[in-house]
């Protein structure tokens, strides 16, 4: 072994664990900012706290228990429950006002961002474009089981590298996709085909697993008179 591997081999854990280190500091740092972004909804808000108002107690001069009154209060608004996000405000305007500028600033603005990158992902998943891509994907996924299932057991010789063979998966990606495509076209051509949407997809996918099982047979055949033949 070279000294060169040797030298690789011995930064390969320091560079394993610099790594490590950054992915940790970088979801902490994430997670950081999306909880000032949550805590607060402007950055003035987070600079400068909104004054809290101080509540006049007006109590007769020769009343002993006034004091005592007063006490039993204030030690019941500290003692009252708060909500977590008022509690989280609350600690980061302790902060001086430096830090709050210099620290929190930019968590706010990181946490915004990555609430804006969340929420269009959201919109992205919601959309109609997407959601034509899944129907496609499952549609596939399950013929896809189904011709494994059917294929193994109809043709028990045949080793699943075969029934999954790479032609045969694309002839079926094409047909799933088409097929989708056209249960979305029909729809908007006249209402009256969107009832009949779930039977031309059970159809259409018999009709598909039809023609890979029968492509399977014709596979079987030929190895058949290929043994025969030898």
């Amino acid at each position: 072994m070279s000294d060169t591997e040797k030298k690789k081999e011995i930064e390969d854990p320091s560079k394993t664990f610099r790594k490590k280190a950054l992915g940790a500091a970088a979801a902490v740092t994430t997670g950081a900012a999306v909880l000032v972004n949550s805590a607060f909804g402007s950055p003035e808000e987070l600079i400068k706290p909104d004054e809290q108002p101080q509540h006049a107690i007006v109590y007769d001069i020769g009343d002993e228990s006034a004091e005592e009154d007063e006490d039993d209060e204030e030690e019941e608004e500290e003692e009252a429950p708060s909500t977590f996000w008022g509690r989280i405000r609350q600690r980061i305007w302790t902060w001086p006002r430096a830090v709050r500028i210099l620290i929190g600033l930019p968590l706010w603005a990181l946490g915004w961002g990555v609430c804006q990158i969340c929420q269009a992902l959201w919109g992205l998943v919601l959309s109609p474009v997407l959601k034509a891509v899944w129907g496609v994907f499952a549609l596939f996924a399950v013929l896809a089981g189904v011709l494994g299932l059917a294929g193994r057991a109809a043709f028990p010789e045949l080793p699943l590298r075969e029934v999954f063979k790479k032609s045969r998966l694309i002839a079926l990606a094409v047909c799933s996709v088409l097929l989708e495509t056209l249960l979305a076209i029909l729809p908007a051509v006249d209402d009256k085909w969107e009832a009949w949407t779930g039977l031309l997809r059970f159809g259409g996918g018999a009709v598909i697993l039809c023609g890979l099982m029968l492509s399977l047979w014709v596979t079987q055949q030929r190895r058949k008179r290929y043994v025969l033949g030898t």
